[in-house]
């Protein structure tokens, strides 16, 4: 009994220092989440202003101005560009996002078009290449610490290669953020550009806005596009980020209120096996006294 008492022990020690860690990055994970959050709220409504500017001006005649506008009628080559995370204990994020990843490619291999992948994150990296899938670029440079910059430097590239007809569209594949505990895969074409209606500004009246443009369309165009699909991108970078680092607070809290209940288990246990401990040498001791008595 001495022996199991120990065991247990030794177990309540483990788990508490199991406790500690897990806490640890839950608080972590909320600051990380908090952080980004600001970061996300305070760039949407421009995002949004951004997206709903492009979105009149692709309706409208003057989309010929700007090849970055121009849907293209044969889609033959896309670009699938995956964002995932470098770091694990986040639940079921990473599973999430790489299983809507394999059922786009297949979605677009029984159309008959070449899959370009590009990969963001470590865990992706690792998930794509079990399965077999070549993976034509990653990202390690960038994480959620990169400044604007450096990620609008990711879709120049693309931007160049649509526009000289090399790719045929460019997809992202992305984790949206709605609440502390909803976020959910999202597909959306970054090139051409098609937000869908939760990005892009509401206007009042549905009435197409009138524009004037100076000092030319064609000037502001090459001005205001490029600037839309990267604040777009990295819109979905910050999404994403942030997405991850909340599910690791959610996982990191079940972790920590599981650690807690094992904790009081093995701890009622001790104390039983104490007791039976105690009383087995109480037996002991009389069991002796009586035997000396006689």
């Amino acid at each position: 009994m001495a022996e199991k008492l120990n065991v247990l022990k030794s177990r309540i020690k483990a788990v508490s220092s199991t406790h500690k860690i897990t806490r640890t990055m839950e608080m972590i994970a909320r600051s990380r989440t908090a952080k980004i959050l600001s970061i996300e709220q305070g760039m949407r409504p421009y995002t949004q202003k951004l997206n709903r500017i492009v979105e009149d001006l692709s309706n409208s005649d003057m989309d010929y101005l700007n090849p970055l506008l121009e849907k293209k009628d044969s889609i033959k080559n896309i670009i699938l560009f995956v964002i995932t995370s470098s770091r694990g204990l986040c639940g079921s994020y990473n599973t999430k996002i790489c299983e809507e990843a394999m059922e786009r490619i297949r979605h677009h291999k029984r159309h008959g078009r070449e899959v370009e992948l590009h990969i963001l994150g470590k865990k992706g990296e690792t998930y794509f290449t079990k399965q077999g899938i070549e993976i034509s670029r990653t990202y390690p440079h960038i994480n959620e610490d990169s400044p604007f910059d450096d990620c609008a430097s990711v879709v120049q590239k693309f931007m160049h290669d649509y526009a000289f007809s090399n790719i045929d569209r460019v997809e992202v594949i992305f984790t949206r953020y709605y609440t502390r505990v909803v976020h959910i895969p999202k597909i959306k074409s970054l090139i051409p550009m098609i937000p869908d209606e939760e990005d892009i500004e509401q206007t009042r009246s549905k009435k197409q806005i009138d524009y004037l443009i100076e000092p030319n369309r064609q000037t502001v165009l090459q001005e205001i596009v490029p600037l839309a699909i990267k604040t777009y991108f990295y819109f979905m970078l910050t999404s994403s980020f942030l997405s991850e680092n909340a599910e690791r607070a959610i996982a990191m809290r079940n972790a920590t209120d599981n650690a807690e209940r094992l904790i009081s288990e093995l701890k009622n246990r001790a104390n039983r096996a104490r007791q039976e401990q105690i009383t087995n040498e109480l037996l002991d001791i009389i069991g002796g006294s009586e035997a000396i008595g006689e």
